[in-house]
């Protein structure tokens, strides 16, 4: 245990507690690290230690740790997490799922995957099992280092068959002992290694979507009518029942059903399934997917467990200004110019300060952060619409800002509006240009006529001569047009020549 401990910990522990008078003379170390242990993953039940000997002496006594360690003694949550040291995945075969699978089976489906040697792997006493893959260098925990192990880790996790519930870097595993380790090698990853597989996944799952355009489903609404969804509705077999009853509450969830009418939905649904579930695991799964942190049921899962195609994507139109949380970087960018403008063109102060001054233009309560606003001038001034000088340094520095183009400054600040406004959908129709046949025929027009033509407030419909031609056969272009302008008229269709008014005159 020791020797394993050792390979995960590195110097993150210390052999035995430093005393106080070391504490006091040396400081606090910010790069030791706190293990948890824990026995049923109780709060009463569950310590932290920071040393090799009191990890080793626990064991005997506790069933679960965490292989990343916290810089609190006292909580166990994501934003205390200091040292991430390990992925680790539960491959859980209770309940029927992945019932009767072996250490081979889990090594061969790691190697199908494309994952690299694991450092350890654990059987639990439902015959489950907890993959780890060591770091080859422990990474420190931060708010985007912590969201990207998780995607990686889900997605280790469907494609092991493991527990995809069981993520994030805080969590705790079974201790590994002597008598349930039945795979330990010296391997160990590095984060970038699984960064890039991770990568090489998502980029064939894009593939796979146009593969699956024949299963297409637009909108969450539609979800549940689809075929493929409807054919796991009709009832699934041992060891698909846990996955199916947790992908459906997420499709109940994303079509709009509240938690207890989805609820008795999978109940009915239950009483389908070859054997039933029980009651309170279907309560389970609702409740772990209504309160989850997913919003609709995976793609993927949904194609594994009916054996057809399927996908979908979700189209979401934009909130107004006055609804939406955030606003667009280019909005911001036409409340920052109002406000230069508003002070004569130019300002200058600290930045914090310019930023505390400047507000939404539809809402006075709602200013702009301070992270926005150095983006916005860092766009306008690569547009070359704003300059900026700063005097001084630290916290005594002063910025300047003049707006140096008005043209450009004008148009950056009325086009985001612009766009809000005109949110009703455009279809090519006819313009002030447009000359519209309503058969296939015609006849020249004199220049005169086509002057009319262009000048008349009602020029959109052509009304054409009593003498057109009623043929269907299709006439020769002109001569005289030119060869491009032929050739761009044939790429849009136009293969007869009696749509050309006027032009065989034009051109000669």
């Amino acid at each position: 245990m020791r020797n394993l401990a050792q390979q995960i910990y590195g110097n993150q522990l210390t052999e035995y507690s430093k005393k106080q008078t070391q504490k006091q003379k040396n400081g606090y170390s910010s790069r030791l690290g706190w293990v948890f242990v824990s026995k049923d993953f109780t709060k009463e039940t569950t310590k932290a230690v920071r040393t090799y000997g009191s990890l080793f002496n626990v064991s005997k006594d506790y069933t679960y740790f965490t292989p990343n360690t916290f810089y609190r003694n006292d909580l166990r949550r994501l934003s205390t997490l200091r040292w991430i040291n390990a992925i680790s995945i539960d491959i859980d075969s209770k309940n029927g799922e992945n019932e009767g699978m072996t250490l081979p089976d889990v090594q061969e489906s790691i190697t199908a995957a494309g994952l690299p040697m694991p450092s350890l792997i654990v059987q639990t006493p439902s015959k489950g099992f907890h993959v780890h893959w060591f770091l080859e260098q422990s990474k420190r925990a931060s708010n985007k280092l912590n969201a990207h192990y998780s995607r990686i880790q889900t997605c280790i996790a469907e494609m092991l068959k493991g527990d995809v519930n069981a993520i994030g870097p805080e969590r705790l595993f079974r201790l590994p002992t002597d008598e349930n380790t039945v795979f330990h090698s010296q391997e160990r990853v590095s984060f970038d290694e699984l960064c890039e597989w991770f990568q090489l996944v998502q980029e064939q799952d894009q593939q796979d979507v146009h593969t699956y355009k024949k299963g297409f489903c637009k909108g969450y609404e539609s979800l549940l009518k689809h075929p493929a969804v409807q054919k796991i509705l009709e009832g699934v077999n041992e060891g698909q029942r846990d996955t199916a009853c947790y992908t459906l509450a997420l499709a109940y969830k994303a079509a709009g059903y509240d938690e207890k009418t989805a609820e008795a939905y999978l109940h009915n649904w239950n009483q389908k399934n070859t054997p039933q579930m029980r009651q309170i695991e279907v309560k389970r799964k609702v409740k772990s997917a209504y309160n989850g942190r997913f919003h609709a049921p995976s793609a993927k899962k949904i194609r594994e467990l009916s054996g057809m195609l399927f996908s979908y994507v979700i189209w979401e139109e934009a909130k107004p200004r006055e609804e939406r949380t955030y606003s667009h970087i280019q909005e911001w960018e036409g409340d920052v110019l109002a406000f230069i403008r508003a002070h004569g063109g130019r300002v200058s102060g600290s930045q914090r300060d310019l930023a505390e001054q400047i507000t939404s233009s539809v809402n006075a309560d709602k200013k702009i952060p301070y992270a926005t606003f150095k983006k916005v001038i860092a766009r306008l001034e690569e547009q070359e619409i704003l300059s900026k000088k700063v005097s001084g340094k630290g916290r005594g520095a002063s910025t300047e800002l003049c707006i140096i183009d008005e043209v450009k400054a004008r148009r950056a600040q009325f086009e985001p509006s612009k766009k809000e406004q005109d949110t009703a959908p455009k279809n090519n129709g006819l313009n002030s240009n447009t000359i519209k046949d309503t058969v296939v025929g015609g006849t020249a027009l004199s220049r005169s006529q086509g002057t009319e033509v262009a000048s008349s407030s009602e020029h959109s419909i052509l009304n054409l001569p009593s003498t057109y031609s009623t043929s269907l056969q299709q006439a020769p272009l002109p001569g005289n047009v030119p060869s491009a302008f032929t050739s761009a008229l044939f790429n849009r269709g136009f293969t007869d020549g009696r749509f050309i008014f006027g032009l065989g005159e034009r051109f000669s």
